[in-house]
């Protein structure tokens, strides 16, 4: 019995032998075909997140050099994903609500710099008399994107399976707090290409569905793109899926070292003019051409589409997407990506005629690393031209030694430079440098980091209670404390950001603070009937007991 144990492990140990030679030593993929085929089984190899399951189209001067579908539509019944697959495109949707808002300003019928209260009366007035239709477009109207719907007593959950007209659509906007003042920062904002959706019904008397069929899809003669319902969701494209890494015993017995689920459900009148339309990679690369030709919109008023506004943002269109121009720094383009829950798009335009565009039925795609790999193929180059000279942040001392923070200066001087606008350090990387000054008792350069993160960063609500809770349960505890009364300085209507400052407080045995902040929170969480309202009275009532 001892022996056939062994005989048993020793098999496996040479298959696992076997395998990692084969997923870690294969050589790296020299064709677009090969580079797919490595995302699609990625072993031990995997730099995207997730194994690949869509459609890809790569074209050179307008002519398509590499087009296949790759992965299962339907896990269910094993229905393989093909070339003309029709996938949720997710926020490339803002590319096609872009060009239906510049026909019509070219037609004299919506003006750019028009308040949007002309066209939607019903908003409240701190919405209606001081958002332009350029800075819902450009993504500069101080509206929040969906996590402003939390701070509004709204479960995202509930919010997805919910059946809303334009008209309720717009009023929930209108109900969210403006995160900074219109025209400020660009601040990414789905709920502002809703109500850009809203605008459009409103002039042309028709629903976005009817508009987009009549003003892109006929005259490009587009056969499996426009905005559907439910039913034709779920009937017609490909099932979305989530997958997530797994360890130990789940990994080995795992397909790709993950688990791989359905995406849940979400009404599409939730997506609507910010993310709900749905494509092929050929109709999008007829699409693409038609941007480029003029063929919907004159060079005039294209002109205006593109050109990059704060942080590069066109309208519905990104220039020079820093994430790509740090792995390639000699590349220019156009693009924009999309995500839904199962989903995940992009579309890129480089200035050297080189046309990428990928849909997934799978979330959480790494873009930039697709985009990168398949450019250097397409174009046959080598993968030499990384933007070089980041510092080393594993600790104080490999950090300085690498150049300090005038090494990290320069490194986001020159790539700023290469994009054509401000580029900073990753939330990530400004949180990892605070900490490893802090922890070498650095505290005045730690200090200064956190003065132009807070000043310069315009973090969200999310983001300034991710700082919080790491630093509180950090060597350096202490620094936490700014984190969570900024939240609430910024956002002070959210229930969650006073709860959070006071769980610091109560972590700091600060208990008369702790509940004042508990106390706000309920208050503010009654008014919206908040989902974790009992949380925050249960934290109210340990804190009243010290």
């Amino acid at each position: 019995m001892k022996n056939k144990l062994l005989k048993i492990g020793l098999a496996v140990l040479s298959l696992i032998f076997i395998w990692v030679i084969y997923t870690v030593l294969k050589p790296e993929p020299k064709t677009i075909g090969d580079l797919m085929e490595s995302y699609e089984n990625p072993g031990l190899k995997i730099k995207i997140r997730s194994p690949f399951s869509g459609t890809v189209l790569v074209a050179k001067n307008d002519k398509i050099i590499f087009k296949k579908a790759y992965g299962k539509a339907n896990r269910k019944t094993n229905e393989l994903n093909k070339v003309d697959t029709k996938y949720g495109i997710g926020s490339v949707t803002k590319q096609f609500t872009s060009m239906l808002v510049m026909q019509l300003v070219e037609d004299g019928k919506i003006k750019l710099h028009d308040t949007i209260g002309n066209y939607l009366p019903y908003l409240p007035k701190d919405k209606a008399n001081h958002i332009t239709i350029h800075q819902l477009l450009a993504h500069t109207s101080g509206l929040g994107h969906y996590n402003s719907l939390q701070a509004i007593g709204v479960d995202l959950s509930d919010f997805g399976k919910t059946k809303y007209t334009p008209k309720t659509l717009v009023e929930l906007i209108g109900k969210t707090h403006l995160i900074d003042k219109p025209g400020n920062r660009f601040y990414y904002s789905s709920l502002g290409y809703d109500l850009l959706g809203a605008i459009l019904e409103e002039v042309s008397g028709e629903s976005f569905a009817e508009l987009l069929n009549e003003k892109i899809v006929t005259p490009l003669k587009l056969k499996n793109t426009g905005f559907a319902s439910n039913q034709f969701v779920e009937k017609e494209l490909a099932k979305g899926y989530s997958y997530r890494e797994v360890y130990g015993w789940d990994w080995w017995t795992s397909e790709h070292g993950g688990e791989i689920s359905k995406a849940p459900f979400r009404d599409q009148s939730t997506a609507y003019a910010a993310g709900g339309m749905y494509s092929t990679v050929e109709d999008l690369f007829i699409w693409s051409k038609a941007i480029k030709t003029h063929k919907l919109l004159s060079p005039e008023f294209t002109k205006i589409m593109l050109e990059p506004n704060k942080e590069g943002y066109g309208y519905g269109w990104v220039r020079n997407w820093d994430d790509i121009l740090e792995k390639n720094i000699h590349v220019r383009l156009y693009g924009h990506g999309g995500a839904l829950a199962g989903n995940s798009a992009y579309i890129g335009l480089y200035d050297d005629q080189t046309t990428i565009i990928y849909l997934a039925n799978r979330n959480n795609l790494k873009a930039e690393e697709i985009l990168h790999q398949i450019h250097l193929r397409a174009n046959g180059l080598k993968d030499e031209f990384k933007l070089k000279g980041y510092p080393n942040r594993s600790s104080y001392d490999k950090f300085i030694k690498a150049g300090g923070m005038y090494a990290l200066k320069d490194y986001f001087n020159r790539l700023s430079k290469y994009s054509g606008y401000r580029v900073n350090p990753s939330n990530s990387t400004m949180r990892g440098v605070m900490k490893i000054h802090l922890e070498a008792d650095k505290v005045k350069v730690a200090d200064s980091l956190k003065k132009i993160f807070l000043n310069s960063y315009n973090p969200n609500e999310r983001t300034l209670n991710e700082f919080g809770y790491d630093f509180l349960y950090s060597k350096t505890p202490k620094y936490a404390l700014d984190f969570f009364k900024e939240n609430t300085i910024r956002f002070p209507h959210s229930p969650n950001a006073w709860d959070s400052l006071g769980e610091a407080y109560f972590n700091y045995k600060e208990y008369k603070k702790a509940v004042n902040c508990f106390k706000k929170a309920v208050e503010l969480g009654e008014k919206v009937n908040h989902k974790s309202l009992e949380t925050y009275r249960e934290n109210l009532k340990k804190a009243k007991k010290y």
